[in-house]
């Protein structure tokens, strides 16, 4: 017997429509462009958000100020609905305009409210399907928008806290299903309930607690969740990147069963698309810079006790831009590396996020948390083995909250209790005080308080400088002949 609903679900596709993460050439199995989604008129497909911003190409699009065909490729494959994402606020109002308008979906996001009036975004719809099934869809996102974006890219936008604007909405439908999207994540553990999160970033166990979904569909966390319940709402989430989609049956007991669908390594393009994805290509191989030597990841946890040449290249060139007296960075979950002949593939799929720098005024004591936050990474496991935190690994993958210093040279002892565990800061040899005051250079992201940085947020902002990272480097690399790699690191940890 037939479904009597069939939803296909993708989030955090990040502007990833080839079937490429552009660090080989060799095709992969993921790229919106590769996927196809069977419809009738009883098929919903549906979008968690994060489309806009993430990927070499949006980048591209960016820089080259190109119009991407991101809503002609939803168009194509039939999305019904969508809600926003936190990042699809990166590149501003006008960006995030233009994708609504030539977007045939439509936008459901009941906590973004535009002041101005000029976008499509409605806050919940019901949809009768071809079997008569009324399916009432409401869209959130999470509000933490507000602690992670620039003011001037939500001027005109008010982001209020999605629960209670969930359930108001909710309480305007009349609806046979009620399906959430949430541009968020999960607390518990769904199987266990034991609590992974204990903030309000990620709030998807609460909003069923209160609210009788009996689908959610959840984002933002990247994690692959399929057949999950939490009471009696059916949770689903995808990995990002395009990388594969969810497909979500109800049957005639209202009985949901859920797949992860993995995406094939080729895609038919559009003349468009292909000469989008061949002019791509062109200026990603471009050559920008060379270094003395190459520089490629290694194991997460390697580097992370032994040091990361192109964490402190990145630090160096936060320096050159900022002129402050130290520089924090981190590496994304995925990173690419340098080849000795440097080409802008090597930077913008090393360095893929768009953030910009501010400086801070901090004091030692300030740096001192920062640093043994960042020695919170490791962990013995019963064995005695060292391994990485699993807080850095669930709910959500995050080895970038883990930062790198430069302009200090310290020392962590993991023998000792989380907490305790920095027993050297020096800078110029001399060992730092907690009253001393210095300028620190980081991430716009990391500025906010994200990742458990909290304390930052009470720290002076006296630089704030609004160009790309990405950028920068390109920058750099373009004004330096040759750039000398060092094999020393600042770090030393003891294990």
């Amino acid at each position: 017997m037939a479904p009597l609903l069939t939803v296909y679900f993708t989030s955090d596709i990040h502007g990833y429509l080839y079937p490429t993460h552009f660090q080989t050439p060799e095709p992969q199995h993921m790229g919106l462009l590769s996927m196809r989604f069977p419809k009738d008129e009883n098929t919903l497909v549906i979008d968690g958000g994060d489309m806009l911003q993430g990927s070499p190409l949006t980048y591209f699009g960016r820089s080259q100020h190109i119009s991407l065909p991101i809503a002609r490729a939803m168009n194509a494959r039939g999305y019904d609905y969508v809600t926003l994402g936190n990042h699809d606020f990166n590149y501003g109002r006008e960006n995030l305009r233009n994708y609504l308008q030539e977007l045939n979906a439509k936008c459901l996001c009941a906590n973004v409210d535009d002041l101005r009036g000029e976008l499509p975004v409605f806050p919940c719809t019901v949809h009768r399907l071809g079997n008569g099934l009324r399916v009432g869809l409401v869209g959130i996102v999470t509000d933490w928008i507000n602690r992670w974006e620039k003011p001037e890219n939500l001027e005109g936008f008010h982001v209020a806290p999605p629960l209670e604007r969930a359930k108001k909405a909710v309480a305007s439908l009349d609806c046979d299903i009620l399906v959430g999207i949430y541009h968020g994540g999960i607390e518990r553990d769904p199987a266990t309930g034991r609590l992974l999160s204990d903030t309000d970033e990620n709030i998807a166990c609460r909003l069923c607690d209160e609210i009788p979904f009996d689908l959610l569909l959840t984002g933002h966390q990247h994690i692959a969740l399929v057949g999950a319940h939490w009471h009696r709402t059916h949770l689903v989430q995808t990995p990002c990147d395009a990388a594969a989609f969810v497909k979500v049956e109800m049957d005639a007991d209202r009985h949901f069963t859920s797949q992860l669908c993995t995406v094939p390594d080729r895609a038919v393009f559009t003349p468009e698309e292909s000469l989008l994805y061949n002019q791509l290509n062109t200026w990603l191989d471009r050559p920008i810079g060379h270094l003395s030597r190459s520089m490629w990841p290694e194991d997460k946890l390697k580097m992370a006790t032994e040091g990361s040449s192109i964490a402190d290249f990145f630090n160096r060139v936060q320096l050159w831009a900022s002129k402050a007296d130290i520089s924090c960075a981190a590496l994304a979950n995925s990173v690419r590396g340098f080849d000795r002949n440097v080409t802008v593939r090597d930077v913008v799929a090393s360095y893929v996020y768009a953030n910009t720098l501010k400086v801070l005024q901090v004091n030692g004591a300030i740096l001192r948390q920062a640093l043994e936050q960042c020695a919170r990474y490791f962990e013995h496991n019963s064995q005695g083995l060292l391994t990485v935190n699993p807080s850095f690994l669930l709910p959500k993958e995050a080895h970038f909250n883990y930062d790198y210093f430069s302009g200090i040279n310290y020392v962590f002892d993991l023998s000792r209790p989380a907490g305790h565990r920095v027993v050297s800061i020096t800078r110029g040899g001399q060992p730092v005080t907690d009253a001393q005051t210095f300028t620190l250079c980081m991430c716009d992201y990391r500025a906010t308080g994200a990742g458990d940085f909290d304390f930052f947020r009470s720290c002076p902002v006296v630089q704030d400088i609004q160009t790309d990272i990405s950028e920068l480097i390109l920058r750099y690399l373009e004004t330096h002949d040759l750039v000398e790699i060092p094999s020393n690191h600042p770090l030393t940890v003891l294990k």
